[in-house]
C-alpha cells in the first residue's frame, strides 16, 4: 500500500517535521511511504520550503518577539539566493508564549519588520511571508516601523508600539519604508480568508485565541478600524474587507497596504508549489494531522485542503488529531479521524506524549 503523509503542525507538541517524520518511521518497515510537511501559511512555512529547497539557508538573525524582547529569529534565503522565506510565527509566535505573557493590546510585530530588513540586506527581492500563529493584533504596525514607517499622532510625535497606541494614530509616513523596498516583492501566505474588520476580522475572530477580554476585543476593533482609516488615506483605497487582511493579527493588512504585498490563501499556493496534486493521485491512504479538528479546518487550512484534494480523488483519508471538536463528518464518507486525546489520560497528557500516541495510532493502521 503507498501511503502519502501530509501533516500539519500540531501545536503545543508537534510542528509538521516531527509530526510527519514520526508517522513515516513507524509506517516505512510495513509500507511505501512519502512524506511532506505542510503549511497553510502558519506554523511551519520554513520546513515546508526546506523540503522544496533542501539547499536553501537559514539564517538566524536578531529580531524582537511579540512582548519586545531582545531574540534571535531564523528565515530561509532559497538556492537561488534571490527569494527568502519568513515565518511570523517564529518571531512573534503565539505557540512559544506563555499566558503570563500575553498582552493583545500591546504585542508588537515589529520583530516582523527586523527579519523582512534583513532578508532583503542579504539579497532578497522576492519574499514569501507566512502569515499566521502570532501573539500580536497590532495590524502589522510595528512591522512597518521596524520597515522605516512613521506612525504619527495629530501633534506629529511618534506613537507608542502595540495595538492600543493606534487609537492615537492620525498619519502614516512611508516615503523610508518604500525607499528600503523599492524592487522587492511580497507575496503573504495566509492561513485564514478572514478580513481586517467585522464580525469575522481579526479582533472579534483571533483577538481571544491571543489572550483578549471581551472589552480587550472592542478596543482591538477600534485600533484596527483607526489603522484601516490611515491606510486608506495613504492608499486611497478601503483594505477593512479584503480577504485574508485580517490573517496573522492583521499583520497581512500591513503587508497589503504598507508594503504592497500580494496575498494569497496559503494552502491553495503552496499545494500548487509542491504538486502535491499529483502526489494524491499516487497515493492509496492519505494521512493528515493537525492539533484540532474544528470549523476552522476548513476555512483555509492545510489539512481542510488535504482533505479536499483527497476527496476529490475519491482517496480515503486518516486524520490525526489532538482532539477533534464540533465536527460533523457525515459528508466525508472516507475520513477516519483519530483523536490523540481519546488514547490520553486528558489533553495535557495528549500533548506531552503526542508521538507515542501517534505512534499508537499507526501501529493499528
Amino acid at each position: 500500500m503507498k501511503i502519502l503523509v501530509l501533516p500539519n503542525t500540531l501545536k503545543g507538541s508537534l510542528c509538521a517535521k516531527q509530526a510527519g517524520q514520526i508517522i513515516a518511521r513507524t509506517l516505512a518497515p510495513h509500507y511505501h511511504v512519502r512524506m511532506y510537511p505542510v503549511c497553510d501559511g502558519g506554523d511551519g512555512l520554513l520546513d515546508f520550503f526546506k523540503t522544496l529547497d533542501p539547499r536553501a539557508k537559514t539564517i538566524l538573525v536578531p529580531a524582537k518577539n511579540a512582548f519586545l524582547k531582545n531574540k534571535r529569529a531564523p528565515f530561509l534565503l532559497l538556492s537561488d539566493g534571490k527569494t527568502a522565506v519568513v515565518e511570523t510565527a517564529k518571531i512573534c509566535g503565539l505557540g512559544t508564549a506563555q499566558k503570563s505573557e500575553l498582552d493583545p493590546l500591546g504585542a508588537s510585530s515589529y520583530g516582523v519588520g527586523q527579519v523582512l530588513l534583513s532578508a532583503v540586506k542579504h539579497g532578497a527581492k522576492t519574499i514569501y511571508v507566512g502569515l499566521g500563529g502570532v501573539a500580536t493584533n497590532d495590524g502589522g504596525a510595528g512591522m512597518s516601523v521596524a520597515c522605516g514607517a512613521r506612525l504619527l499622532d495629530k501633534t506629529g510625535r511618534v506613537i507608542s508600539p502595540g495595538a492600543q497606541a493606534l487609537l492615537k494614530l492620525d498619519k502614516i509616513d512611508l516615503s523610508s519604508l518604500k525607499k528600503q523596498f523599492k524592487g522587492v516583492k511580497i507575496i503573504g501566505i495566509a492561513d485564514v480568508k478572514n478580513p481586517l474588520l467585522g464580525p469575522l476580522g481579526s479582533a472579534r475572530v483571533f483577538g481571544p485565541q491571543k489572550g483578549a477580554t471581551p472589552k480587550q476585543v472592542k478596543i482591538l476593533e477600534h485600533a484596527l478600524t483607526v489603522w484601516a482609516r490611515a491606510l486608506q488615506h495613504e492608499l486611497n483605497k478601503n483594505i477593512s474587507r479584503i480577504p485574508s487582511t485580517g490573517a496573522a493579527g492583521a499583520i497581512a493588512a500591513g503587508l497589503y497596504g504598507c508594503f504592497g504585498a500580494k496575498l494569497c490563501l496559503g494552502a491553495e499556493e503552496l499545494f500548487r508549489k509542491a504538486r502535491l496534486e499529483k502526489q494524491i493521485k499516487w497515493a492509496d491512504l492519505v494521512i493528515t494531522a493537525e492539533g484540532k479538528l474544528d470549523k476552522q479546518t476548513f476555512y483555509g487550512k492545510a489539512p481542510g485542503a488535504v482533505l479536499a484534494l483527497a476527496q476529490k480523488y475519491r482517496k480515503p483519508v486518516l486524520f490525526i488529531c489532538g482532539q477533534a471538536e464540533n465536527f460533523r463528518q457525515k459528508n466525508l464518507p472516507d475520513l477516519a479521524v483519530a483523536a490523540l486525546i481519546d488514547f490520553a489520560k486528558n489533553e495535557n497528557d495528549a500533548k506531552k506524549h503526542a508521538a507515542k500516541y501517534i505512534r499508537r495510532v499507526c501501529e493499528n493502521i
